[in-house]
């Protein structure tokens, strides 16, 4: 009898700890397309009384396949923000058609026009038309770029918040886990999502992770301690004096300026397109502007007008190169005044000279205050942005691939093959079975026993 209670404790210490690895099984199932879920392996030991038992759940996580990946996803993060803007600039200064060299050619075509025709109010006219919309297509440009950099400076406190809504979040699980741990639970589910956390905060501005002996993450980033002991810092971004983005870290009333130290991530991505990559575009954009502004001033000033009159500027003066862009207008004198559109070298040579328009006509040919003829400046501006996109799409596709291939090294650790849950399947329910047998057969016996008392 003794012998029998015996088997029957093994069936029944069997069919649990079988069921438990079925359950295990099952979540792995589950879970195979969750973003963040980690595989679990059910822990089977063996009891004195000779039975087995699930002594718990193992979580399959490789902390450096973990942090490869994290970090390939916060480089990643940070060339794609990067590659949008630079998309964004480009289509604004190098559209396909009806850019700014595309602009400057109609203006230098109207003079040339003018000196085939100075006495001619509309060509005159077209000449002030023209300028316009050459000075619209800079001005129009520049404020594009600004409002690009607004845009991004929004972008950026939207992400400061996004981290500071998951860094909160991850204080409350985190504190959990310690909890866990120290009543010797394992807490999967829960390690998960911190896990998912510290991926998501790192997308966004960088960070690494470290776990304690208690359990308790520490969360690195910008050269600061974004987490730890259930204290999360709080980021905030906005512009300082010099016009640039400002990031900071508020832990517990200290703030620190990590602005610097932001490298990786999307934050860092929205900050070197708006602080590096944007005012460079609008540098050259600013300095072209200003020499061409002042390369037709010179000119057109030393000319007269129909009206004798000389020293008339066409576009208004640029005092700053910073701007330039922005500000390049017509010379309110001569808009809605063909007349004093200077085609004529002198007084004298009125109504028909038109050695000055000869002059303004020859500008494309002519090397420009800073440098280069227009047509070089501005190809000169198309062409950087084109190099910067395609350097910044070629660290975009680079990423991608690092990014293909930890994500496949995570998989290979930690990643649930739904192939293997189904072997596993099979060899627990088989198990389970003839745990289920040995049960049946006991009973048989027992049976047959007390009818043979009986």
């Amino acid at each position: 009898m003794a012998g029998l209670f015996s088997i029957l404790g093994v069936a029944r210490d069997g069919i649990v700890a079988q069921a438990a690895a079925l359950d295990v099984t099952g979540q792995n199932v589950a879970g195979a397309n969750t973003p963040g879920f980690v595989k679990r392996t059910p822990v089977l030991e063996s009891i004195q009384s000779g039975g087995v038992q699930v002594s718990g759940t193992a979580r399959s996580f490789d902390r450096f396949t973990y942090a490869q990946l994290v970090e390939q996803e916060s480089h990643l993060a940070s060339a794609n923000a990067r590659f949008g803007v630079a998309s964004n600039v480009e289509a604004l200064v190098s559209p396909t058609a009806d850019h700014l060299g595309d602009r400057a050619d109609m203006l230098f075509a109207a003079f040339q026009q003018l000196a085939l025709n100075p006495t001619d109010v509309a060509v005159r006219s077209s000449v002030i038309a023209n300028a316009e919309w050459l000075a619209s297509g800079f001005s129009e440009t520049a404020d594009a770029l600004e409002r690009s950099r607004a845009e991004l400076l929004i972008q950026a406190q939207d992400v400061t918040a996004e981290v500071n809504q998951r860094l909160n979040a991850l204080s409350g699980i985190d504190r959990s886990i310690v909890d866990a741990s120290g009543r010797g639970e394992g807490a999967a589910d829960l390690r998960d999502r911190r896990d998912q956390l510290v991926r998501e905060i790192a997308e966004r501005v960088g960070a690494r992770a470290v776990e304690g002996p208690t359990g308790g993450l520490t969360l690195f980033s910008a050269g600061t301690v974004l987490y730890q002991d259930g204290h999360a810092a709080q980021l905030s971004a906005a512009v300082a004096t010099n016009g640039e983005l400002a990031i900071t870290a508020n832990r517990d009333g200290n703030v620190i300026d990590v602005t610097k130290n932001v490298s990786t991530g999307t934050l860092a991505g929205v900050r070197e397109a708006r602080d590096v990559d944007i005012p460079s575009v609008l540098a050259g954009l600013d300095a072209f502007a200003k020499d061409v502004t002042d390369a037709v001033n010179t000119i057109h000033a030393a000319g007269f007008g129909l009206d004798g009159i000389s020293g008339r500027p066409l576009f208004t003066p640029a005092a700053l190169v910073p701007g330039a862009a922005h500000t390049m207008a017509v010379d309110p004198a001569i808009v809605g005044h063909p007349e004093r559109i200077a085609a004529a070298s002198s007084v004298a040579g009125l109504p028909g000279d038109n050695d000055l328009a000869v002059l303004l006509a020859g500008l494309p040919r002519a090397t420009l205050p800073g440098g280069g003829t227009v047509s070089d400046r501005y190809a000169t501006i198309a062409s950087k942005v084109g190099v910067m996109k395609a350097t910044i799409e070629g660290e975009q596709k680079m990423r991608e691939d690092t990014v293909a291939t930890a994500n496949t090294l995570r998989e290979s650790t930690s990643g649930v093959s739904t192939d293997e849950e189904m072997i596993h399947l099979q060899q627990y329910q088989r198990a389970f079975e003839a745990s289920m047998r040995v049960l049946s057969t006991v009973n048989d016996l027992f049976d047959t026993l007390m009818r043979s008392l009986g």
